[in-house]
């Protein structure tokens, strides 16, 4: 499917600049998927109308304050991984802690000091003595590490190598997925509705600690690419 993926961002490659409307909807779309796939995988009830209608600066009473606060988390957070995107920053320790800072306003940015029982994934992440190593470790990864030039199974791997460390006292899921999707968009290809339930993500991500399997993630994260590809060839053709 990769190949397929890599045929479709050179034609829309070649389409650009997109017309300034279709433009614009193609970012609605994928900053309400981006953030509405990370609330589902939150647990939130809140649907993906409901995160749309709140992107656009409705307050909707049947969703609670907490999920519009997280919203606006959210959309602050894929401002500055677009900015980021635009000047070809590369993802580094001080990016993923304005993430954390962003989605969790945490007292003080600093890696987590507890040593949870993690039970939805039925696991017990590393020392917070050995974050600091790990974390050295993951970024001398991804400087060394190309997966044959794709850039979203790197995003996979990139994400559920950041829930196995663990490296924040809350929200380490949010920011894995955060630095995954940024690991897309640098790279060319849109965030994406990511196919998959909350107990589905979670028994994804218990794959990979238990097997070290990444199709789990990886082959809904890529069906997500195609298939968000393939709704912006559509609404990119009507002007052809």
């Amino acid at each position: 499917m990769f190949r397929e993926i890599k045929k479709k961002k050179l034609i829309l490659d070649n389409r650009k600049p997109y017309a300034k409307e279709t433009a614009e909807y193609i970012e609605e779309i994928n900053l309400v998927d981006w953030i509405y796939t990370s609330m589902r995988l939150e647990g939130s009830a809140i649907g993906k109308t409901g995160v749309q209608r709140i992107i656009k600066g409705e307050f909707i009473v049947d969703a609670s304050v907490s999920d519009h606060s997280t919203i606006g988390n959210y959309e602050d957070a894929v401002r500055l991984a677009y900015n980021m995107a635009d000047m070809d920053v590369e993802l580094t320790e001080k990016y993923l802690f304005l993430f954390y800072q962003i989605l969790a306003n945490p007292e003080r940015p600093e890696y987590r000091r507890t040593n949870p029982v993690l039970v939805m994934l039925d696991y017990i992440p590393p020392h917070p003595s050995e974050i600091e190593e790990q974390m050295e470790i993951l970024f001398h990864w991804m400087h060394t590490n190309d997966f044959d030039s794709n850039p979203i199974l790197r995003a996979a791997y990139l994400h559920n190598k950041l829930v196995e460390i663990y490296p924040f006292e809350t929200h380490s899921e949010a920011v894995a997925r955060m630095a995954m999707y940024y690991e897309l968009i640098r790279n060319g290809f849109p965030p994406v509705l990511l196919n998959l339930s909350e107990s589905e993500y979670y028994a994804a991500i218990r794959s990979y600690l238990k097997k070290e399997e990444i199709q789990p993630l990886y082959e809904p994260l890529e069906r997500g690419v195609y298939n968000k590809l393939e709704i912006m060839m559509q609404l990119t053709a009507i002007g052809d």
